[in-house]
């Protein structure tokens, strides 16, 4: 199985846009091929889909890259450098590096995993999506689809 997954806090205004974007995959039958999760900000859910029946997944979700907002680009784990520590694990966590660390250790080996970041153009506590990143909504959701119906 391939999974969207996206994350983020549909209060946090652009950081909703992982959320936003699987919704609107799932609502409107894009998913052909893969599922669309809306995994909301306990990304330690993330974990139950990282076995070895998942073919590959790609992760959405708002990325400070210091590109221009509303920018978009594919990425992988390994070339995110993460800014938080790495003491602890909360029930709550947030970190997404932090949880592909713990799925690693344990023991399954991971899938493929793709992120693609949107670079948010305001991050507030208020619903919806900057008026950027509304203008570019399908752009992200045609990257996503074409990822995962294109790419293993």
């Amino acid at each position: 199985m391939r999974y969207l997954i996206g994350i983020g806090n549909y209060y946090g205004r652009d950081d909703s846009i992982g959320l936003r974007i699987a919704e609107h995959v799932g609502e409107a039958g894009l998913d052909e091929g893969f599922r669309a999760i809306d995994l909301g900000g306990n990304l330690l859910d993330l974990v139950h889909y990282l076995d070895a029946e998942t073919e590959s997944v790609l992760i959405v979700d708002a990325a400070k890259m210091g590109l221009t907002p509303g920018e978009f680009a594919l990425f992988t784990p390994d070339q995110v450098a993460s800014r938080r520590g790495h003491a602890g694990l909360s029930t709550h966590e947030a970190d997404l590096m932090k949880v592909l660390e713990f799925a690693a250790l344990l023991g399954n080996p991971l899938p493929p995993i793709t992120i693609l970041g949107v670079e948010p153009a305001e991050l507030a506590d208020e619903p919806g999506l900057s008026p950027v990143l509304q203008a570019r909504f399908g752009e992200y959701v045609d990257a996503a689809v074409t990822f995962l119906t294109t790419t293993l």
